[in-house]
C-alpha cells in the first residue's frame, strides 16, 4: 500500500509538472522556461519572460533620467528609491506620473466632494500614492500599512526622502483597530481608504462586520482593488452584500495612457514607449468605490 501511495505521489507529481511547462511555454516559449532552470540553479533574474526583461532594461533608463523623482502628474517630485520587492517592473509609469491614473483622479475626484483631509493605505508598497497625496498637500496626515517587511523598508526610506515624518505613520498588518486609536470618529468622516492587499480585502471587511466597525467607517470613503478571481466565492458575496447595504457602490476600471506627452521620449520607438505603460497585471482589473450613503 505504501510503494503504491509512493509511485502515485510520483506520477500525480510528474503530471503537475509537465502541465505546468507546457502552460509557462504555451505563454511565454521555450526562452520562459529557460530562466526559470536558470533561476532555480541559483542566478539572480529579476525577469520571468522576454517582455519582462525588456521592461526591466527600459525602467533602468527611466530612473537615470527621473533622478528617481515622479516627473509628471499630481505626484510630481515624489521620490522613490525604485527598490520594490514585488518583482514587477512597473517603475517606468510610476515614474512618468501615469500608475494607476484612473486612481489617482478618482481619489483627488472624493478629497474635493467629501472635503476629505486624511488618507489610510491599506496595502503601501512602496508609498505610490500616500506619498505623492501627502507630498503634494492634498491631505494633511497619513497612515501607512504594509506588510511584507522588505517593502516596508523601502517605505520608511522614501518617507525619509520626501521629508514626511511628521505627515505619516507606518504600521504592519492592515487593521482598523490602529486605524481608530489615531483617528477619532469625526476624523473618519474625512477619511479616504485606499486598499491594496491582494485579497485580503475580503477577509479584512468580512471581519470587520463581524466586529461591527461599519458604525465608525461607513461615513468615510473607500477605493478597493479587487483581487477576486483566486479567491472562493462565498467570501466575495459576503463582501459585496455588505458593502452594497452600508454604501454607495461604483466601479472604477482601467483607462489608457499616453506616453507621447513626454519629449524625452521621442527617440524611443512606440512599442517601447508602451511598455513603459505597463503595469504588469495578468488581466483587467478594477476597483470598488464605496461612499457614504
Amino acid at each position: 500500500m505504501a510503494a503504491f501511495s509512493y509511485d502515485f505521489y510520483m506520477i500525480k507529481n510528474i503530471n503537475m509538472g509537465l502541465r505546468w511547462f507546457f502552460k509557462i511555454y504555451k505563454k511565454d516559449g521555450l526562452y520562459s522556461i529557460y530562466l526559470r532552470i536558470l533561476r532555480f540553479f541559483g542566478y539572480k533574474l529579476p525577469y520571468n519572460n522576454i517582455i519582462e526583461k525588456f521592461k526591466f532594461k527600459f525602467q533602468e533608463k527611466i530612473i537615470l533620467i527621473s533622478k528617481n523623482k515622479v516627473l509628471n502628474g499630481y505626484y510630481k517630485d515624489t521620490f522613490l528609491n525604485c527598490k520594490g520587492s514585488c518583482g514587477i517592473p512597473d517603475y517606468s509609469s510610476k515614474l512618468l506620473g501615469l500608475y494607476e491614473k484612473q486612481v489617482q483622479e478618482k481619489i483627488l475626484e472624493l478629497k474635493k466632494k467629501f472635503k476629505l483631509s486624511f488618507i489610510v493605505n491599506f496595502g503601501t508598497s512602496d508609498g505610490f500614492h500616500i506619498l505623492g497625496l501627502l507630498k503634494n498637500n492634498f491631505f494633511k496626515k497619513g497612515l501607512a500599512f504594509e506588510i511584507n517587511t522588505s517593502e516596508q523598508k523601502n517605505l520608511i526610506e522614501n518617507i525619509k526622502k520626501n521629508n514626511l515624518k511628521k505627515k505619516i505613520e507606518v504600521f504592519k498588518k492592515a487593521n482598523f483597530i490602529d486605524v481608530f486609536k489615531i483617528l477619532s470618529d469625526k476624523d473618519l468622516a474625512k477619511t479616504l481608504f485606499l486598499v491594496d492587499i491582494e485579497g485580503n480585502e475580503f477577509d479584512l471587511f468580512n471581519e470587520g462586520m463581524k466586529q461591527d466597525y461599519l458604525k465608525k467607517i461607513k461615513k468615510s470613503c473607500f477605493i478597493i482593488e479587487d483581487h477576486s478571481w483566486f479567491l472562493k466565492s462565498k467570501k466575495i458575496r459576503n463582501f459585496k452584500k455588505s458593502i452594497e447595504m452600508n454604501f454607495n457602490v461604483k466601479i472604477l476600471e482601467n483607462s489608457g495612457r499616453d506616453p507621447h506627452i513626454f519629449d524625452f521620449l521621442n527617440n524611443f520607438s512606440d512599442d517601447e514607449k508602451w511598455l513603459m505603460m505597463s503595469e504588469g497585471r495578468p488581466s483587467s482589473m478594477f476597483w470598488y468605490i464605496l461612499t457614504p450613503k
